[in-house]
C-alpha cells in the first residue's frame, strides 16, 4: 500500500475524537489537585514534585479507546522478548543510581535517583501506551517515519497544557522539533520491541541532561539496533515493520 491511499484508509474522524478527548481530559484534570503528590503524603515527608493527573487521564482514554474501537494493539509493555525488554529499565536505573541527583529534600544522592527512576517511568509508561501505543496503532498501515512525525507533532501540542513556557528549547517551535526528532526514535524503539516499556525509557532520559544520560542513550540505541541479531552464526531476523 503507497503513501496516500494508506493515509485515505486511515480513520481521521476517530483520531481526531481521540485527540480532543485528550486535549479537554487534560485541560480539566490538570485543574484538581495533584492526586499523586496527595497519595505519596503519608510514605514521605515532603511533597513529592510530580504530578501524574495528566498521565492517568490520558491512560485511561487510550484505554477506553483500545476496548471500543477496531484498533488492534500491536504492543504489550514488556513486549515478546521480556528478557531483553528488562535491559532498558535495569540499564536506567543502573546508570542513575550509581551516578546520583542532587535534591534540596535531603535524600540520599543515589537513593533519589533511584526514586526519580521509578516515578519517572511509571509515567512515562501511560504516555507511551498513548502516543506510541493508541496512537501509533490507530494510524494504521501509515509507514513509521510519518507516525513519527504524526505523533510528534500531536504529542507537542499537547504539552501546551502541561508546560507554562518552553524557553529551555527556545521556544515551542524548537520544542515541536524536539518532540518530532525524538519521536523517531521512540517509535523505532517501539516496532522494534513491540514493547512499551523501551519507549517510556527512552522517554525517562528527556528528564537528565549529563554523561550518563548521553552513555545511556548511545546504549539503548545499539541494544535496539542488534535486537533482533541472532549471534553464534545465523542471521537478523526482519528489520522495521511498517
Amino acid at each position: 500500500m503507497n503513501i496516500i491511499e494508506s493515509i485515505k484508509k486511515t480513520n481521521w474522524l476517530h483520531i481526531a475524537l481521540f485527540y480532543v478527548l485528550l486535549m479537554v481530559g487534560t485541560f480539566a484534570i490538570r485543574k484538581l489537585p495533584n492526586i499523586f503528590q496527595m497519595a505519596m503524603k503519608d510514605v514521605f515527608s515532603f511533597p513529592l514534585p510530580w504530578n501524574m493527573n495528566h498521565g492517568f487521564m490520558i491512560l485511561i482514554i487510550s484505554a477506553f479507546f483500545y476496548a471500543l474501537s477496531k484498533v488492534v494493539s500491536t504492543v504489550t509493555l514488556f513486549g515478546p522478548n521480556k528478557t531483553k525488554s528488562l535491559l532498558f529499565p535495569f540499564f536506567l536505573f543502573a546508570g542513575y543510581g550509581i551516578y546520583g541527583f542532587k535534591n534540596n529534600y535531603g535524600v540520599d544522592e543515589h537513593v533519589w535517583a533511584l526514586l526519580f527512576c521509578l516515578f519517572t517511568l511509571l509515567y512515562d509508561i501511560m504516555e507511551e501506551f498513548t502516543w506510541r501505543g493508541y496512537l501509533n496503532d490507530s494510524l494504521g498501515e501509515i509507514k513509521w517515519p510519518i507516525k513519527s512525525v504524526i505523533t510528534g507533532m500531536f504529542w507537542a501540542i499537547w504539552h501546551l497544557l502541561i508546560f507554562d513556557n518552553f524557553s529551555q528549547f527556545g521556544g515551542f517551535a524548537g520544542f515541536v522539533l524536539l518532540c518530532i526528532v525524538f519521536s523517531f526514535v521512540l517509535t523505532f524503539s517501539t516496532i522494534r520491541t513491540n514493547s512499551i516499556i523501551a519507549p517510556a525509557t527512552l522517554h525517562a532520559l528527556l528528564g537528565k541532561t549529563n554523561l550518563v544520560t548521553l552513555l545511556l542513550f548511545i546504549l539503548f540505541i545499539i541494544l535496539l539496533l542488534f535486537w533482533n541479531k541472532k549471534f553464534k552464526g545465523s542471521t537478523s531476523e526482519a528489520g522495521l515493520k511498517s
